[in-house]
């Protein structure tokens, strides 16, 4: 009998050790996060500073990470970050499920790094808008990052490369209509290519240049495709980070409020280098070759002015007037 009490006992203790450990285990997280930028970029490099805070915090998360399209392109990525076959996405967010993301793509929205900071910071209407949008679709943003301003890439000089008039040349630019509609404001014909298949495209001449990329981006990825870098900074080049509000529940306080910290430092540190880096890799597309055709100011104001004027109103039918007016009350 006494055998028997302390082999139940002995039992007991086991199932209970057994069932703390389970319910200690069930608390650990596995992320998977998933980019599109190449290795040497700075995003991954950023990726790879989260995933070490992440892991140092003592909180059981575990990161691996998968850049440079390795789960595939930002439309994919976001795609299964929203059924949670990826648990964090950092790409491009793309209007497919909502054209109304397409504020992401809104025009000259942002003319100085100062500027570009505040609109696509925390606070700002703009960013109060973008989160709310992707709430509706089951996904938690955690930061913007504001990489620097976008250009135009080109294997060829265009035509009237510092004005709005015909460029005689067709570039890539992704899939939003704004995005469409400004690049043929300036004077392009486009079309939409995946972001990791414009560098064959740029090498077989299915296009003649890319817009849609920093000067950063632009070096890593197609420089060797380039010949012309035109800094028209018609657009803000920002990715996201964002989480499946499935994935998000799953974690604990701890790991929720670890995992914000993370991101949100990350991305507000992108604004701190954004002008470093836009001036740092003009440099370096110099160097490897690429002709950078230099706007002046009056040049690129004019084109800003144009664009502003054909592609903003047409916008309202998207966004309605409500949101454009408060996109405009940002930049006053």
């Amino acid at each position: 009998m006494l055998f028997n009490s302390l082999t139940r006992r002995a039992a007991l203790g086991a199932s209970v050790a057994m069932l703390l450990a389970s319910s200690a285990l069930a608390d650990d997280i596995r992320l998977r996060i998933a980019g599109t930028h190449a290795p040497d970029h700075t995003n991954t490099i950023l990726l790879g500073q989260i995933k070490e805070e992440l892991e140092s915090a003592g909180v059981g998360i575990t990161v691996q990470l998968f850049p440079a399209n390795q789960l595939g392109s930002g439309e994919q990525v976001f795609g299964d970050v929203r059924k949670g076959a990826i648990d964090i996405g950092n790409t491009f967010i793309y209007p497919t499920n909502d054209p109304r993301l397409e504020i992401s793509s809104v025009p000259y929205l942002a003319e100085s790094y100062e500027q570009m900071r505040r609109i696509f910071s925390p606070g700002s209407n703009y960013y109060t808008a973008f989160s709310g949008l992707l709430a509706e679709q089951d996904i938690k943003l955690l930061g913007l990052l504001g990489e620097g301003f976008v250009g135009v890439g080109a294997s060829k000089l265009p035509d009237n490369a510092t004005t709005v008039g015909d460029k005689g040349m067709t570039i890539r630019v992704w899939s939003a209509n704004v995005a469409q509609r400004t690049a043929a404001d300036l004077g392009f014909n486009t079309t939409t290519i995946d972001w990791g298949d414009v560098f064959p495209a740029l090498q077989q001449g299915i296009v003649d240049g890319v817009i849609g990329g920093t000067p950063e981006a632009n070096y890593t990825m197609w420089r060797d495709a380039l010949n012309y870098y035109i800094p028209y900074d018609s657009f803000v080049e920002t990715t996201g980070y964002y989480i499946s509000d499935g994935v998000w529940d799953k974690m604990n306080a701890e790991q929720q409020a670890v995992v914000e910290a993370a991101f949100s430092s990350a991305a507000l540190s992108s604004f701190d280098q954004s002008e470093a880096k836009d001036a740092e890799f003009l440099t370096k597309l110099e160097e490897a070759g690429v002709e950078i055709v230099h706007l002046s100011d009056e040049e690129r104001g004019a084109i800003a002015a144009h664009v502003r004027s054909s592609t903003w109103p047409v916008l309202e039918e998207t966004f309605g007037s409500e949101l454009m007016d408060a996109l405009k009350r940002d930049i006053e």
